[in-house]
Formats: structure tokens, C-alpha cells, sequence
């Protein structure tokens, strides 16, 4: 999720972040867009050198399906970004995305100055999400200095 700090899908860095899950069956392919919301919770900025910064990120996402019968899911993202000289970005973290039953799956995102797009990957998951295949993309704006809002598409695959 594509923080710009200095100049951050609605990813407040976030995330991610991140994968939302209808009610499906096991073998069920889904594919799904929606609206991202996210909030940066933690954004701790390190200069390491003239116009290079690392930063560590925390913060939650929520994500609301366009289909109104899907589940709505939440994200709790951590990761890095990095900010070099040369005006290039990049950024790399984990969610845990979590529905209203508890279930959890886990995704890896990647966020950076060279992508269109936004990209996550499911990394695992419990329940239904057991052997989770696929990911997504997303995209989102800073809206303030801690909120950001976009949309995501979801395409999984369970086993």
C-alpha cells in the first residue's frame, strides 16, 4: 500500500494491503473488487543517509466488497518502505486479514515509485483460507497525514 509521505492505495501506507473474503466454497474461485480504506497507525521515519529514508509502518485496513452480499474483512499490516536519493520508493509487508467469524488469511504486499499498481499475494490462512491461492492488486490516495481511501480486486482460489 503506497504511502507518500513526502509528496502515500489507499494502501495509509497500508497496507495492503490487502484481501477481503466472500462466503465461498472450498474449490471456489473468487474474484472480487471493492472499496480500501486504511489507517496509518505507526510511521516512524529514519533519515540513513542525504534524501535516503527507511521507515517502519503499522497500520488497518478495512476493505467493503462491491457485491453487497460479500464479507467485509479487516487487515492488521506491518512493513518497510524506503525512500532513496534519487526520488525512487519502495516498500514490502504483511497483513492478516481477518473476517467476522474469525477466520484469517495471511498476504504479503508490494508497493513502490515503479508500479502502476499495487500488489499483494496470499501466504496462507485457517478455516476456509487453509491453502489459499492468489492475491491482488490495489490502488488508494492519501486523503489526510493517517487516512487513506481506493480500491482493491481480489482474485482467490480455495482449496
Amino acid at each position: 500500500m503506497k504511502v507518500l509521505r513526502s509528496t502515500m492505495l489507499a494502501t495509509s501506507t497500508l497496507i495492503v494491503p490487502l484481501a477481503a473474503a466472500p462466503p465461498v466454497d472450498a474449490g471456489q474461485k473468487v474474484d472480487e473488487p471493492g472499496v480500501i480504506v486504511c489507517v496509518s497507525d505507526k510511521w516512524d521515519e529514519k533519515e540513513i543517509g542525504k534524501d535516503h529514508k527507511v521507515v517502519d509502518y503499522a497500520g488497518r485496513c478495512v476493505k467493503v466488497p462491491d457485491a453487497p452480499a460479500a464479507t467485509k474483512t479487516t487487515e492488521e499490516c506491518n512493513g518497510k518502505y524506503e525512500y532513496k536519493p534519487d526520488g525512487t520508493w519502495q516498500a514490502a509487508g504483511t497483513c492478516l486479514v481477518t473476517v467476522k467469524e474469525g477466520e484469517t488469511m495471511s498476504i504479503a504486499w508490494q508497493e513502490g515509485s515503479g508500479m502502476d499498481l499495487n500488489t499483494y499475494q496470499a501466504t496462507g490462512g485457517t478455516g476456509r483460507f487453509k491453502g489459499v491461492n492468489g492475491g491482488g492488486t490495489y490502488k488508494y490516495d492519501q486523503l489526510t497525514t493517517t487516512l487513506f481511501g481506493g480500491r482493491y480486486h481480489s482474485k482467490w482460489e480455495l482449496p
